[in-house]
C-alpha cells in the first residue's frame, strides 16, 4: 500500500520480496519511534546561516536528529514521513520548537548574539488547531521573543486551506515571528 503510495493516486503495485521487506523497516521504525521522545532519543542540530556578503552569521536552522540505539543517526528522510503517516509529528514538532527556543534562549542569556532561529514547520503541525497555543505557550515558558523566530513552511503548507492559512499567519505576525519559505 504505501509503495503504491509512495508513486501516486489510483495506482497498484504487485508484490515483491523486496516490498515486504520495507514495511518491516517501516513497522520497525514506527514503533522505535514512538517510544523516541520519551526515552530523548531526537537531538537538534544547528546549521548557520551565513550572509554570503559579508561572512557574518545571521542565524540557524534547527535540524532535527534522531539518535535510535540500536540504528544510530537516523536520517531525517528515513523517519519524518514516517511520524507524519502515523501521527506522531505532532508531539515530535512540539518537542523540536521547545527545545529550539529553548537552547536559542540559553545563547542569549550567555551572550551570544543570535539574530534568528529557524524551525522547520510541517503541514499537519500548521494545520492543527493548537499550533498556534502551543508556539504561545512555548515562548512563553522559555523566555524566547518571537521577533527572533523564523517558521520555515513549504509552499504546499501555503496554497492549501487559504483562508486558514492566512489567519494563522496574521496571528504568527501578530506575535512576532516570521514566516519563510
Amino acid at each position: 500500500m504505501y509503495h503504491a503510495k509512495e508513486n501516486g493516486r489510483d495506482n497498484f503495485q504487485f508484490f515483491k520480496t523486496d516490498m515486504n521487506r520495507k514495511a518491516m523497516e517501516r513497522q520497525s521504525i514506527e514503533a522505535s519511534l514512538g517510544r523516541a521522545l520519551e526515552r530523548e532519543e531526537f537531538l537538534l542540530h544547528y546549521q548557520p546561516k551565513v550572509d554570503l556578503f559579508t561572512g557574518e552569521i545571521t542565524g540557524v536552522e534547527a535540524l532535527i536528529r534522531w539518535q535510535q540505539p540500536d540504528r544510530g543517526l537516523v536520517p531525517r528522510s528515513e523517519f519524518v514521513p514516517i511520524a507524519e503517516d502515523c501521527g506522531l509529528i505532532l508531539p515530535i514538532g512540539r518537542w523540536v520548537l521547545y527545545e529550539a527556543c529553548r537552547q536559542a534562549r540559553e545563547w542569549q542569556d550567555a551572550g551570544l548574539s543570535l539574530k534568528r532561529i529557524s524551525v522547520n514547520v510541517s503541514a499537519t503541525e500548521f494545520r492543527a488547531k493548537t499550533f498556534l497555543a502551543g508556539l504561545s505557550s512555548t515562548l512563553r515558558e522559555t523566555g524566547f521573543e518571537a521577533q527572533y523566530l523564523d517558521l520555515e513552511l513549504t509552499e504546499s503548507v501555503l496554497m492549501q486551506h487559504a483562508e486558514s492559512t492566512v489567519s494563522v499567519l496574521q496571528d504568527l505576525k501578530r506575535m512576532g515571528a516570521t514566516c519563510n519559505r
